[in-house]
């Protein structure tokens, strides 16, 4: 399952460690191995790291540039 959230300044990313700063937007993903999985561990992710790992993307919507993680 997926969750977008908004950094309260406590978070670190999962993948590459760096503070998530306030108000940053990252990703709560349960994993199991690698892999999206419902019964999985949480994993957090930075916007960054969830771009190179394909759970965020970009989209035109509106005549606008969204980001979306679902």
């Amino acid at each position: 399952m997926r969750r977008g959230c908004i950094s309260l300044g406590e978070i670190k990313c999962d993948e590459c460690q760096k503070p998530i700063p306030y108000p940053a937007r990252y990703l709560a993903v349960n994993e199991k191995d690698g892999v999206e999985d419902e019964e999985g561990d949480t994993r957090r992710y930075c916007l960054e790291c969830c771009l190179k790992k394909g759970y965020a993307h970009y989209k035109e919507e509106k005549g606008e540039r969204v980001l979306t993680f679902f």
